[in-house]
């Protein structure tokens, strides 16, 4: 039986070998080169077996150390081996949850994007933009340097209060966002505290109450499209033509000034166009005949696959381009407002209900996903057929008066 040694003959062991120190606690000495290492290791009959088990190296690990950790190890209900396995994995975790609880909200939110949002984008870098401009102009003057751990509620509420009332929009979309990236720290493990973005029985007590007003775009009245359509068929520019283009299929405004060549099949006259709102999602679109011949006729002059070139800088035509445009007609909605380019949706929605009976097509002509989750499971086509006869309708009840 190997005898037990003291401290001090511990410290003086020359020669390798095992040496008893206490019950089932050995010192292990070996040699490495020109040194001598050495263990402290415990030994018990489990099953049969009498495994070593590493407790330590001396001298990090002192004697009387060594003797209280075999004591409780001993003295414990699970196997020796069980208990160490699990405080190593427990140290682990913890100086990882250490290293990432440092890291700024800027650097997370960095990675949030890079990671989350940028792979599943499909808008040509507007949605990141729009996340980037948020983060720069609203969270990141707040927030930016704060650890996410550091961050409460009331930093959130510094950030969202100078926009709540006046900008509420703005402010629901950065709140949001805030709360994305907290979820996306807490679910790497750089957090595990309750999200203090999070506005149910949170924010809500913090912030003023806000009652939103709808408001709807100003329309063109139905009754006036085709005095409407004999003015912008007049016109011959770009932006008209964009215009023109807009109250035909119903796109949004970015949907047209974006779009390319490639995404049109004028033989078949139909238009693959990405919606930006819905991250890129092709939409089906029929093009009526007259359109299709004002598209053909510029695709002969194209000089790249953009419909409509910007000017200077910018790759596409802008938006402001398309707005001045139309207030040239200077026409009105019922309530004697102007009339907006989103306003185009209404119009033909108006007029499919009114004088087609349908709200269905229109809708789904419109890139309207169906709310209802059960119809939506069964009836996935995307009315085409119907949408490409209720295009033509539409178009030569708006050009009626065009030469």
């Amino acid at each position: 039986m190997p005898r037990t040694l003291s401290d001090i003959q511990i410290k003086n062991i020359k020669s390798p070998g095992d040496f008893r120190i206490a019950s089932c606690l050995y010192m292990h000495v070996e040699k490495q080169g020109s040194r001598l290492q050495k263990k402290f290791r415990l030994r018990q009959t489990i099953n049969g077996k009498r495994p070593w088990v590493y407790l330590g190296t001396y001298p990090g690990m002192s004697p009387s150390q060594a003797k209280a950790k075999a004591t409780a190890l001993l003295a414990g209900e699970e196997a020796p081996q069980a208990v160490l396995r699990k405080e190593k994995q427990t140290k682990v975790e913890s100086a990882i949850r250490t290293e990432k609880q440092g890291r700024s909200f800027s650097e997370v939110s960095q990675q949030y994007i890079e990671e989350i949002k940028r792979p599943v984008w499909n808008d040509r870098g507007r949605s990141e933009q729009s996340w980037r401009n948020t983060l720069e102009n609203y969270i990141l003057p707040v927030l930016g340097n704060k650890e996410i751990e550091e961050i409460q509620p009331d930093d959130v509420v510094k950030v969202l209060r100078p926009l709540w009332t006046t900008k509420h929009e703005t402010a629901t979309r950065t709140r949001s966002r805030v709360e994305n990236i907290i979820d996306y720290a807490v679910a790497l493990g750089i957090s595990d505290k309750r999200n203090p973005a999070r506005y149910k029985n949170l924010l809500e007590f913090l912030l003023p109450a806000y009652s939103a007003k709808v408001r709807h775009h100003p329309a063109l009245p139905f009754d006036e499209l085709p005095d409407f359509s004999v003015d912008l068929w007049n016109k011959n520019e770009a932006s008209y033509d964009a215009l023109k283009l807009i109250l035909l299929t119903q796109v949004r405004s970015a949907d047209a000034r974006e779009a390319l060549w490639t995404q049109f099949d004028l033989e078949n006259s139909f238009w693959e166009c990405p919606i930006s709102k819905l991250g890129g999602e092709i939409h089906k679109l029929p093009i009526p005949q007259r359109l299709a011949d004002l598209l053909k006729q510029r695709v002969e002059v194209a000089q790249d696959e953009r419909l409509f070139p910007g000017l200077g800088r910018n790759k596409f035509i802008s938006s402001n381009a398309l707005d001045k445009s139309l207030d040239v007609f200077a026409r009105t909605d019922l309530l004697k407002n102007r009339i907006t380019i989103h306003g185009f949706r209404s119009t033909f929605m108006d007029w499919a209900i009114e004088n087609e009976g349908t709200d269905k097509e229109a809708d789904r002509q419109l890139g309207h996903r169906e709310k209802n989750q059960v119809l939506a499971a069964y009836a996935r086509t995307d009315r085409f057929k119907r949408r490409e006869v209720l295009l033509q309708r539409y178009e030569d009840y708006c050009l009626s008066d065009v030469a």
